[in-house]
């Protein structure tokens, strides 16, 4: 039985260049400057941007009616390689699934009765016809492109933005489907979100009120960390991978 775990984001702007000349005819000219100064769209556009050239830790946390979710684990954005725990609590039952992302090859190793394992061979591989959507689902550079593409950003302090962006683009970087206008509760054009940024400019935390299909919004928030960490993922030992999931 297949299942799919619940878990599954370039605005390009131009700095401002303030020049003052200062001349005094009866003096040499002198000039003194000030270094550009990007927007908050476009500095909040570099840091998202930059999660996809540097190794990050990242959690994610969902709630969707009485289901709690909570993704964490560590990415090599380029390398593609990566290792999460998803924790999904339900009406008092706990699921745990494990994952293994090595480019657009899945594996993974879960407690949950409806998926494949054992106990000699806990791990899946999962078919390649799923494998890479779903490696992108696991993508916290993808997950974060919407703010490269973000309207309306406001910098209420130094380093906390606010704006919004475009609901199908929301629900595109975060591979989950896109709310009908045709649904009950039609879904706004725009979602709102805030983040937060680093001394160094890295993006650390960004909240969003998720479209649902069914009307209505649930809260998301990713946090990143340990920019630079050493990400390193194996495959399971082969003695312990029951087969390739759908198989």
């Amino acid at each position: 039985m297949r299942r799919r775990t619940l878990i599954t984001g370039t605005l390009a702007t131009t700095a401002v260049l303030a020049l003052i000349a200062c001349t005094d005819t009866k003096q040499p000219e002198s000039r003194t400057s000030t270094p550009p100064t990007k927007t908050p769209a476009a500095q909040l556009a570099d840091a998202a941007a930059r999660l996809k050239n540097d190794t990050f830790k990242m959690t994610m946390t969902v709630k969707v009616d009485t289901t709690d979710a909570r993704l964490e684990g560590a990415m090599d954005p380029t390398k593609k390689i990566g290792a999460f725990v998803a924790t999904t609590k339900r009406n008092g039952d706990t699921s745990i699934i494990e994952w293994r992302i090595l480019g657009n090859v899945v594996y993974l190793k879960t407690n949950t009765p409806s998926l494949p394992g054992s106990t000699n061979k806990p791990w899946r591989r999962i078919s390649q016809a799923e494998s890479a959507s779903l490696a992108e689902g696991f993508d916290g550079a993808k997950m974060a492109n919407p703010l490269t593409q973000a309207t309306n950003v406001q910098r209420p302090s130094a380093r906390h933005f606010t704006g919004t962006f475009d609901t199908a683009a929301v629900a595109k970087a975060l591979s989950v489907p896109t709310p009908s206008s045709s649904s009950s509760a039609a879904p706004a054009p725009n979602v709102a979100f805030t983040a937060d940024l680093d001394d160094r400019g890295r993006l650390t935390r960004y909240h969003l009120d998720v479209p649902s299909t069914k009307g209505g919004t649930y809260p998301l928030d990713l946090t990143y960390s340990d920019f630079g960490t050493a990400v390193i993922v194996q495959a399971p030992p082969a003695d312990q991978v029951a087969g390739t999931s759908g198989t």
